[in-house]
């Protein structure tokens, strides 16, 4: 089931956040959920941050996936250094008679900060991530995978004004389709609002030159609020549709995310 495995990366492991809001304006919570744009820093030396949710999908041929889980454990061990850990997440598509269940593959990866945004460094006023990672052969049923699927992101983000800010994301990964390997681009965009202390809107473009070996581009628009209940956790919701042929019909999901240490 390659192109189902596919559509579940492009939802449940790539689904990230680059908002920052906090009642803290020292330590602000920043996630790498809902949106699809991972952020551009690091969690910092010493912190735990897991990051949650479930996403419900729907597609053009009246089939549907439900993921839940979605934790990826992000662990600073260095200010500018984080190993990130995608656990297993469970998936459950159904459709056209037919159904099957299981768990996604997991995956490893680390982060590494180039730039913090604060006028120094080679990149100046740009606040710059570089992130490599790679799932691992795991998973169960018709959702596991036998071949390592590595991929590496460049993330940058701008403060356009104090609660105005810009992110970027372009990506690279060489996936195996039915042990077929390959290479695939994407780029994202995402603009975020913050409407207080507390709450933040988003909206977001994201595209991929293909999300199976020899298939369609694809493009979708994304939107979504962010909560902080407090200053270490945060709630979030996100709904999304493809603006091209072909993609997700229809998303919508929602998550917990919670910060320890530091």
């Amino acid at each position: 089931m390659p192109r189902l495995k596919s559509r579940i990366g492009a939802i449940a492991e790539f689904a990230v956040l680059s908002l920052t809001i906090s009642a803290s304006a020292e330590e602000p919570l920043v996630t790498d959920r809902p949106d699809f744009t991972e952020s551009s820093s690091a969690v910092g030396a010493g912190v735990l941050q897991l990051e949650s949710g479930v996403t419900y999908a729907a597609f053009r041929n009246a089939s549907s996936v439900i993921t839940a889980g979605e934790i990826l454990a992000r662990w600073g061990v260095l200010e500018k250094l984080e190993l990130r850990f995608l656990l297993p997440t469970y998936a459950r598509e159904s459709g056209q008679g037919s159904g099957a269940s299981g768990f996604l593959p997991t995956g490893v990866g680390l982060k590494y900060e180039l730039a913090q945004g604060d006028g120094t460094g080679f990149l100046g006023g740009i606040e710059a991530a570089l992130i490599a990672s790679t799932t691992i052969p795991t998973g169960s049923g018709d959702f596991r995978n036998s071949d390592w699927q590595p991929a590496a992101v460049l993330a940058t983000s701008w403060e356009l004004a104090p609660t105005v800010g810009i992110g970027t994301n372009l990506g690279v990964a060489r996936p195996a389709d039915d042990r077929t390997r390959y290479a695939t681009l994407w780029a994202s965009v995402v603009l975020g609002v913050g409407l207080n202390d507390t709450m933040s809107v988003f909206v977001e473009l994201y595209g991929f030159e293909r999300e199976e070996n020899r298939g369609p581009s694809t493009v979708t628009i994304q939107t979504g609020l962010v909560y902080l209940i407090s200053p270490d956790l945060q709630a979030d919701f996100r709904a999304a549709r493809r603006l091209t042929d072909r993609g997700v019909d229809f998303l919508a999901g929602a998550g917990l995310s919670w910060r320890f240490g530091g």
